[in-house]
């Protein structure tokens, strides 16, 4: 069982890490956790079988596509388009 006490340590902790890292990934990576937290919490009612730390896997942010550059003299999105 996972009481709120543990809940809202470990998203202290996620939101220290958020304020204090300078790499944007990390940063969005931490507010997926306390996401996941605050949805644990919310759900469960403070208890759980599942740990935060899977839930917060979960719903870490998806790896975004590239998007394609778009140029006035390019023939088309391909790379053989010349």
């Amino acid at each position: 069982m996972i009481s709120n006490e543990h809940i809202f340590m470990q998203i202290d902790k996620q939101l220290t890490l958020a304020k204090t890292t300078g790499n944007e990934q990390t940063k969005r990576e931490a507010l997926a956790a306390i996401r996941a937290l605050c949805d644990l919490a919310l759900e469960s009612g403070g208890t759980s079988q599942a740990s935060p730390v899977v839930q917060a896997v979960a719903l870490a942010p998806a790896i975004q596509q590239p998007v394609a550059l778009k140029e006035d003299d390019a023939n088309g999105e391909s790379l053989f388009d010349f």
